[in-house]
């Protein structure tokens, strides 16, 4: 067997998070996330016209989650399956790596918020609510600078678990095929997996679905962010690292969803400020519990900075992934399974 036809799984992660953190997300009409939404679009539609009894739509919100699952995560996995029983291990290893480099969002995340950046170091409010719109769903149209640099950074830090470090937990663990699986449970979750009718009924299971693959990610993620960067945000901030770690794990669950805060509360720490206390939503203020115990009142460089600590996150995983490339590739050379 040659390096390419059979390669290490290594390589081929670190192929994918290259792609990703070098490029972006690109390919979009072949991208499956597309199809991943327009599938769940199509079921969703089918059940709600069927029924709206809540007992019936949350068995149906069930069946929404298995199918898109088994569709994209059993579909890539048995289309790999047969390739490799093909004799074409070298097209299955391609397929892996573009759909794990489609299906990883971390530059694609960090691009949005930088679309907020920019315009807010500008002094172009009205361009700097007009991105964060597309990113969030809380209210922007009466958002004050202070507001609009802690939405983003709400955005960028709660979402670097979910758009990148979360995927990377799957496909490490079970390859491009449960990568898709979770990738179908997420799109479920931002399309179905709301608290107000129609979706409250039909998408529970997605909603709870999400909470559960997330679980393991969030906390991991927190850990992480604070083992690379809390001694250097202690020495900035003038504290020590032990505070700093304190910070974070107290925030950590100040969130009505059980993993969301994680990471918020990471970098609410490390960047020395306060996220959270409340948005509006459709013209109605939800309170919400502060994370962080810093600066409330937050400026354009403090996302200049989360930003510059998301970009160190990227680099940081791609490091420890050439790690397990460099170890795959030792086992492989001396006669082992990579």
């Amino acid at each position: 067997m040659t390096l390419l036809s059979n390669p290490p799984f290594s390589l081929l992660f670190f192929l994918s998070l290259a792609g990703d953190t070098f490029w972006g997300g690109r390919f979009y009409r072949l991208h499956p996330v597309v199809a991943m939404g327009r599938s769940g679009r199509w079921l969703e539609g089918l059940f709600l016209r069927a029924t709206s009894r809540p007992w019936i739509l949350r068995c149906m919100g069930v069946l929404l989650v298995f199918s898109v699952t088994l569709l994209f995560g059993g579909g890539a996995a048995l289309l790999l399956v047969l390739l490799d029983r093909a004799g074409r291990g070298d097209v299955a290893s391609v397929l892996t790596v573009f759909w794990g480099y489609q299906l990883l969002a971390g530059r694609s995340l960090e691009e949005h918020v930088s679309d907020v950046h920019e315009p807010l170091l500008a002094g172009d409010l009205p361009q700097a609510r007009l991105a964060l719109s597309r990113i969030v769903g809380r209210d922007t149209e009466d958002l004050d600078r202070s507001g609009i640099v802690r939405g983003a950074i709400e955005s960028l830090s709660e979402n670097a678990n979910d758009a990148l470090v979360a995927p990377l937990f799957f496909f490490a663990l079970g390859g491009a095929a449960l990568l898709m699986a979770y990738k179908s449970v997420s799109t479920l979750d931002s399309q179905v997996g709301y608290k107000l009718p129609p979706y409250r009924d039909l998408g529970w299971a997605s909603a709870r679905a999400d909470d559960l693959m997330a679980f393991l990610p969030a906390r991991f993620s927190l850990f992480l962010l604070v083992a690379f960067f809390g001694l250097s945000a202690a020495r900035r901030r003038g504290v020590s690292f032990g505070r700093v770690f304190r910070e974070a794990l107290k925030s950590r669950l100040a969130h009505p969803s059980p993993n969301s805060a994680h990471t918020m509360s990471a970098f609410a720490s490390l960047l020395g400020i306060r996220l959270g206390g409340g948005a509006s939503y459709q013209k109605t203020w939800t309170p919400k519990p502060w994370i962080g115990a810093g600066r409330e009142t937050l400026m354009p460089d403090d996302l200049g900075a989360a930003l510059r600590l998301y970009r160190k996150f990227r680099l940081v995983l791609l490091f420890l992934s050439g790690v397990w490339l460099v170890i795959g590739l030792s086992v492989r050379f001396l006669g082992g399974e990579g």
